[in-house]
């Protein structure tokens, strides 16, 4: 019986990762997000420091890059349905500042006309 190796394992544990972060953005629920985030980060750190310690056989070669493939997919369509979110952020966050700039300048609240 042959034991995984440790690349493949964290590979194992981001695909699943990124494909629940598709989903929840897909269904708009940014709030879970960023603890997801986390997680691949974390396994994405691991890798980086232990990928280059292993040699994989021809399987294992051929199942890390079908799992690099989806990983790669899905933060593409992860970053699609961000991005538009951040900006809109941003853009409220500004219109926010400008307006409490204002009300600190004049004194005057958006009640007035």
């Amino acid at each position: 019986m042959s034991t995984q190796s440790e690349v493949m394992h964290c590979y194992e544990q981001i695909a699943p990762l990124t494909e629940r972060m598709l989903m929840l953005a897909r269904a708009r629920q940014w709030g879970v997000l960023p603890a997801l985030e986390a997680q691949c980060s974390d396994m994405v750190e691991r890798l980086m420091a232990i990928e280059d310690q292993e040699t994989l056989d021809a399987a294992q070669s051929g199942r890390k890059y079908l799992l690099l493939s989806r990983i790669t997919a899905n933060y593409a369509e992860i970053r699609s349905l961000v991005l538009p979110q951040l900006a809109k952020l941003g853009a409220v966050m500004k219109d926010q500042s400008q307006r409490q700039s204002l009300h600190q300048a004049y004194g005057q609240t958006d009640d007035v006309p």
